[in-house]
Formats: C-alpha cells, sequence, structure tokens
C-alpha cells in the first residue's frame, strides 16, 4: 500500500523524506521532524479513518505517550471502562472493546476523522553488515543440514499449527478491529463500519413479571431506520462478554426508580417513550446537561460532584423526521443522527458541536470565549465550568437554554403535536 503523503511531508533532494510529527496539540519535540526512511522505535504509527487526511501518519514516541495518557484519562470516565484497572484500560484501548469509547478522545487535526494506534506496525529494522549476514546465513545453514532429519519428520505438523496460529491471530484481529464511529461532521465522529453486525429484529429475552421497566421483546421499533443504521454500533445492546454491573443502566434506572417513573418525555417534541430494562435502554437516547432545559421532562442527578439534568430524545427527533431543530443566530440544522440509540451521553449533546459565534460566548458579558472556529479537546468540555478571561464570570457558558438558542419545528406528521417555534 502506498505511503499517503500529507501536506506536512517533504521530499528534499538532498536528503530522505522528512514528516513532521501528527500528535493532536502541541509537538514536544518540534525540532525533529521525523525522518520517513530511517524509522526508528522512537516513532508511533497513527491511522486516520479519513482518506483524504494530510496531517501526516506518523508521532514522536515522547508525543504519542504523552497524548495516549490524555486518551486514556478520557477512557476513565467513560460506561464500563470506569470499573477497569488501569493496566485493563490500557490494554483494552487500542482494541474494539476500549476504542469505541475512547474515539471521541481521538480526533485527528485534519478535523475530518480520528486517529487510531496502528497495532500491525513495527519499525523497520536496520539492514545488517554483509559480514554479519554471511555468518548468520552459515550457521543457519549447519543448523538445517543437523536437523534435516527431524525436521522431515515434523515439518508437515509445525506447517499446520503455524497455519491455526495465523488463522486465530486472524480472527483475533477482526474481532478487535476498530467499530465505526460516527461521521466527521458530526458531534460523536470516525474508524471502520463493522462488515457484519447483530442482527435486531429477533426476540432477545422472554418476558418477565411486571415491574416498573418494561423488557423488550424484540427490536422492530427501530425498523423504520435507514437499512444500515439498524445494528448493533448505531443501537447500543447488551455486552454479552461482560456480566455484572453496568454504571450507566444503573445510573439511569435508579435515578428513575426514585422518581417512580418507568416512561419518559422527549426534550424536544414531548413524546412519550418507555424505558426498558436492558439496552437499548429506550428508542432514543439520554444525555446529562447542567442546565435545566425543561421544569417537568428532567430528573436531577448527582454526578461528577455536581448536580445535572437528565433528559432524553426520542429517536425520531435525532434523526429529523419528527422535529427540526435550527440555531436561532445562523439558522443551521442541529443534527443528531449520529448519536448511539439506547444508551446515555455524560455531556450536552445540544452545547458539544457550537455551529457559530453566538454560541461561544460568556453568559455574563456577551463576549466570546473563543474564537469561532476554535474547538475544544473532548465534547464533554462544553458542559464544563470554565473562567470568563474578561469578566472571570465561572459558568457552563457553552451551554445556553436549549428553547432560547434552538428553534423547534414539529412536522405535521406527529398527529399530537403542531408545529410551533418557541
Amino acid at each position: 500500500m502506498p505511503q499517503r503523503r500529507g501536506a506536512n511531508t517533504e521530499l528534499s533532494a538532498d536528503g530522505p523524506r522528512t514528516s513532521t510529527c501528527c500528535v493532536p496539540g502541541d509537538c514536544l519535540l518540534p525540532d525533529q521532524p521525523i525522518r520517513l526512511e530511517e524509522l526508528s522505535d522512537d516513532v508511533v504509527k497513527v491511522v486516520c479513518n479519513d482518506d483524504h487526511c494530510t496531517q501526516g501518519q506518523f508521532m514522536h514516541q515522547a508525543c504519542f505517550d504523552s497524548w495516549e495518557q490524555q486518551v486514556l484519562n478520557f477512557l476513565r470516565t467513560c460506561g464500563r471502562a470506569r470499573s477497569w484497572s488501569a493496566k485493563q484500560r490500557l490494554q483494552n484501548l487500542w482494541t474494539k472493546k476500549g476504542y469505541d469509547l475512547a474515539f471521541k478522545a481521538c480526533g485527528c487535526r485534519c478535523g475530518r476523522g480520528h486517529l487510531k494506534k496502528d497495532l500491525d506496525w513495527t519499525p523497520p529494522q536496520p539492514a545488517a553488515p554483509q559480514v554479519v549476514k554471511e555468518e548468520a546465513r552459515t550457521k543457519k545453514k549447519r543448523q538445517r543440514q543437523k536437523q534435516k532429519p527431524a525436521l522431515a519428520a515434523a515439518g508437515r505438523p509445525a506447517e499446520a499449527e503455524d497455519a491455526k496460529q495465523r488463522n486465530r491471530a486472524g480472527s483475533a484481529s477482526s474481532t478487535c478491529s476498530s467499530g465505526s464511529p460516527p461521521s466527521a461532521d458530526s458531534p460523536i465522529s470516525g474508524p471502520k463500519r463493522p462488515s457484519k453486525v447483530q442482527q435486531l429484529d429477533t426476540p432477545t429475552r422472554t418476558p418477565s413479571g411486571k415491574g416498573l421497566f418494561a423488557r423488550r421483546q424484540d427490536f422492530s421499533s427501530f425498523n423504520i431506520l435507514p437499512r444500515h443504521k439498524v445494528n448493533s454500533y448505531h443501537i447500543k445492546v447488551d455486552d454479552e462478554e461482560h456480566h455484572g454491573v453496568d454504571d450507566v443502566r444503573t445510573l439511569i434506572l435508579a435515578t428513575l426508580s426514585s422518581a417512580n417513573r418507568g416512561r419518559v418525555c422527549c426534550l424536544v417534541c414531548e413524546g412519550q417513550m418507555a424505558v426498558y430494562d436492558r439496552y437499548p435502554l429506550l428508542d432514543g437516547t439520554f444525555f446529562l446537561s447542567p442546565r435545566q432545559h425543561a421544569e417537568h421532562n428532567c430528573f436531577k442527578v448527582y454526578f461528577d460532584g455536581r448536580i445535572q439534568f437528565l433528559y432524553a430524545v426520542c429517536m425520531g427527533c435525532l434523526e429529523g423526521w419528527r422535529a427540526r431543530i435550527e440555531c436561532r443566530a445562523c439558522r443551521r440544522p442541529w443534527d443528531g443522527s449520529s448519536l448511539v440509540l439506547g444508551t446515555m451521553y455524560f455531556y450536552d449533546i445540544f452545547a458539544a458541536t457550537p455551529c457559530c459565534g453566538d454560541r461561544v460566548k460568556c453568559n455574563t458579558c456577551t463576549r466570546p470565549l473563543m474564537q469561532q472556529q476554535d474547538r475544544l479537546n473532548f465534547f464533554s468540555d462544553y458542559s464544563h465550568p470554565l473562567a470568563c478571561t474578561r469578566c472571570s464570570s465561572v459558568d457552563t457558558h457553552f451551554v445556553k437554554p436549549l428553547f432560547s438558542t434552538f428553534y423547534r419545528t414539529l412536522y405535521p406528521e406527529d398527529k399530537t403535536k403542531s408545529s410551533e417555534r418557541p
């Protein structure tokens, strides 16, 4: 496969081709370009899932280690990874098990894709001197001559065992290949979509007794989605590999149980949704916000050392067929079609992708906190409190009141509502 040449790659007439370090953020060794024809153990190869990325494919080892630690810190706050040890997080990070949770922290500098460590790449070894090569060749020849009778008898089983190991390795790598994050324009964007996914149109459980939360009999309610989205990547289903307590599910069901609510209202269209006892938890998605957008359609949660509010948005509003949501300032539509259904996000999904300058203003002095084209490291950062550099006001400035920030148009096909612009 030819080497992808980016805008930061140079070919000199006097020396080998070089590339700058593609680490997101500041390079720790800016004066040391990476020499592509003299790669060593001090370089790590990464892959951007965007085919048109021009940022290169290599990082200094020191830069990669620093960046990897940031991604590990993010993974520590994600779903089931919170119960993993530091060693487990490090082992799982670049496999499907961990990367599906952490890819949001792996945005590439190109702004369109996400980076992942290339686990199959090893730096080329320097060529051995000719004398050493000849000695090694002679030594191997002698060993072959001594072992020839034994090898003749055992060669075929050894080859069969090697083939078996290769098949096993191929199976493991396919299992661990990265699941595809959402598209690059979306709040949750970026690796390769699974070629074969779990069927979602067959019953998975038998009914149990009566309870506050429903027991899902099948996944037929998701058949309204486009065909390519009816899979276990776009819809959160139970992970059969792990049994035990799930932090996300426990938080949601415990919160709703304390309120004696087995159904929730969509924050946008106020449509009713049943909550289920297993993934997918609802026909939509939950999210946490530091701001109370609505008085009745939310639940108070104490999480991450502060009070937050739990909301739900239905599948129709996320996909855009039940309601159109657009910014009042720039009139750009908000799109939630890339969000995973049936689970929960630990940040305000409406604040995660500012579309214009009005969305990055201080809530007190109304001056911009950053340039519109700038971006914070993580989508969750837009829901964290920070201090304004002008007036020193500490607030979750990027989380604006929902219905004074967006127009909401409910489509006539929804018989229970009429079009409105609050």
